[in-house]
């Protein structure tokens, strides 16, 4: 098993909300549900970096990655395990904003874990989280307390036929969708 931080692939273009979404105290993925409290299908835009192409999954707000809708769809499953969908549209065309609602409160080992700062008694930064596979959620996609619920990690089990059709990474790969990038932290 390998699990990767999700991340924004830089060489697409960024997505953003418009300015009243973004500016709300609602505008926070931290495991808490989102449905009924951002305005339901808001507007978004994309970068002005035209030379960069829009990619099929985006980094929405500097916060969490949005799905187009076909790439939605296609990934309904896995998605719906891990969180929800929040519709929203740019230049008419629909898409989703993913929240991820599964997460973990004690799920690495801080003594095995690296830090930006760690001085024995206070650690700070988390850098290389060393998880406790027992604590993890049983989703595909997840984050963790002890980054304060900022990346958006997901599992790579192939253990079975069901581990392979609910894997995120393999289905990203499989069907060659652009936009993110997957950073090996964790091998056991």
């Amino acid at each position: 098993m390998k699990i990767y931080a999700v991340k924004p692939d830089s060489s697409f273009r960024m997505m953003f909300p418009e300015d009243s979404v973004y500016d709300s105290e609602h505008w926070e993925f931290k495991c808490n549900s989102l449905a009924g409290k951002l305005p339901l299908h808001f507007k978004a835009y994309l970068s002005d970096k035209e030379e960069k192409p829009v990619p099929d999954i985006a980094w929405l707000g500097m916060s969490t990655f949005a799905f187009r809708e076909d790439v939605a769809n296609e990934l309904l499953d896995i998605l719906e395990n891990s969180g929800e969908l929040l519709p929203f549209t740019v230049d008419g065309e629909q898409w989703y904003c993913f929240n991820v609602l599964q997460h973990s409160d004690n799920s690495i080992d801080p003594e095995k874990s690296k830090y930006e700062i760690d001085d024995g008694e206070m650690r700070f930064g988390l850098t290389t989280p060393a998880f406790k596979l027992e604590n993890l959620p049983k989703s595909p996609l997840f984050k963790i307390k002890e980054d304060n619920y900022t990346t958006t990690f997901c599992t790579d089990i192939r253990d079975t036929e069901d581990d392979v059709l609910n894997n995120f990474f393999c289905a990203i790969a499989g069907h060659g969708y652009t936009g993110v990038k997957f950073e090996e932290v964790f091998e056991a």
